[in-house]
């Protein structure tokens, strides 16, 4: 081969991974993009709302409010459950779900995509709410770590500090943690003139304190009301804020604070995130200070919708291998009903080709519009519902997102 040939065919096998390399690295960045957005497009504190209006608060609770009838879908699941598990445990347990609204004559309700969206932000948030606290374990910490010096405890008027009987407006962990972060200088304050060390507070002590001060000051907990929050206005409160001067989320790295992306094990509940702002307040004024950023108060919902933002990069769409997605359309009986390729066939519609882009909420949304007729099929044909691992569920995703061949 003369050396003008190896050059041109060293120069069109270049061309040719290149190509290659930029198509891999497009198609990762649409998956980013998709795995960033599909939260971000619920809205949690509407999601309350559907809960509500659609009756599903008829049968489940959520941190204890609502029904009895059917699982709590709140603090009693553990914290920061995917979304994957939300929607897999939604499809095992639909059958059920439909035979009861039917013996009960309960109508059943249409959901449209952005409404299974801000039900699934509000479910998947919700987990991140604790257990509550006990409040004789945090009577005793009031007076270990010194809060006692400046809050009146038993009647006292002598104290500098608010009276706990005064701080009706505690009744959710989110306004605890932004009253917390907004005194905290005052209260470093008095504490250097008391010859006070700046308390910290480990596991679930926070949870303890947050339950005796409910209990002293008499608010009314309104647990369902905790996240009216908008993760989109969050990620816009965490630049303006100046959070990113010292933080990232899992894209730049940085040596001045931890990054609270999804790399990285920050407290994933609520309680947790406000103690961990507690604990490291003076640390992060001083580095404040030397950045020369103005430390930020947080208003109204800001709070809200700060920890709703640092929670939702925790929430994405799984990946999944499209050879084990295919498989797993025999395995699990689909192909009875929607062909070997998910083509479709004569007893139900194509999955595949159909211009549709596949998400955890489209596939919710499409189980819940079309999955009592498919129920209604499958016992027709003397065959089981079929039942989903978690990690199925990104694996069909997966494959239904590929093309189907030329020659189907």
């Amino acid at each position: 081969m003369s050396q003008r040939k190896r050059f041109v065919l060293q120069l069109v096998m270049a061309i040719a991974i290149l190509v290659l390399l930029v198509s891999v690295l497009i198609q990762q960045h649409k998956t980013a993009q998709v795995r960033g957005s599909v939260f971000l497009a619920g809205r949690p504190g509407q999601g309350v709302h559907v809960f509500e209006r659609k009756g599903c608060v008829h049968c489940h609770a959520v941190n204890g409010w609502g029904g009895d009838a059917a699982p709590d879908l709140g603090l009693r699941r553990p914290p920061g459950t995917s979304l994957s598990e939300l929607v897999t445990a939604m499809w095992n347990h639909a059958p059920r779900m439909w035979e009861q609204m039917q013996a009960e004559n309960i109508n059943y309700p249409a959901l449209s995509r952005q409404e299974m969206a801000d039900l699934f932000a509000f479910l998947y948030l919700s987990r991140y709410i604790d257990e509550p606290g006990d409040a004789d374990l945090g009577e005793s910490l009031f007076t270990s770590k010194q809060c006692s010096r400046c809050h009146e405890q038993h009647g006292r008027e002598d104290r500098i500090g608010p009276r706990l009987k005064d701080m009706g407006g505690v009744t959710t962990p989110i306004v605890w943690a932004q009253a917390m972060w907004n005194h905290a200088p005052a209260m470093e304050q008095a504490m250097k003139q008391l010859g006070l060390a700046w308390p910290e507070f480990e596991d679930r002590e926070m949870n303890d304190l947050l339950a005796y001060i409910r209990a002293r000051s008499g608010g009314v907990l309104r647990e369902r009301e905790l996240l009216p929050s908008d993760p989109i206005r969050g990620r816009k409160l965490f630049r303006d804020k100046g959070c990113t001067v010292c933080h990232s989320v899992g894209g730049k790295e940085t040596d001045k604070a931890p990054d609270l992306g999804l790399r990285q094990g920050h407290p994933l509940t609520l309680i947790q995130f406000g103690g961990a702002m507690w604990n490291h307040s003076p640390l992060m004024w001083r580095a404040m200070e030397v950045e020369s950023v103005p430390r930020p108060t947080f208003e109204g919902e800001e709070m809200a919708d700060l920890m709703a933002f640092l929670a939702s990069l925790r929430c994405f769409e799984p990946g999944g291998s499209p050879q084990i997605g295919e498989s797993l359309i025999t395995e699990r009986g689909c192909a009875r009903c929607h062909g070997q390729g998910a083509e479709g066939a004569a007893g139900g519609p194509g999955l595949r080709g159909q211009g549709k882009s596949y998400t955890l909420v489209t596939f919710a949304e499409a189980l819940w519009e079309h999955g009592p007729k498919m129920y209604r099929q499958t016992r027709e044909l003397g065959h089981e519902w079929p039942i989903l691992n978690e990690d199925d569920v990104g694996n069909l995703l997966a494959f239904l997102n590929t093309a189907l061949p030329e020659d189907e």
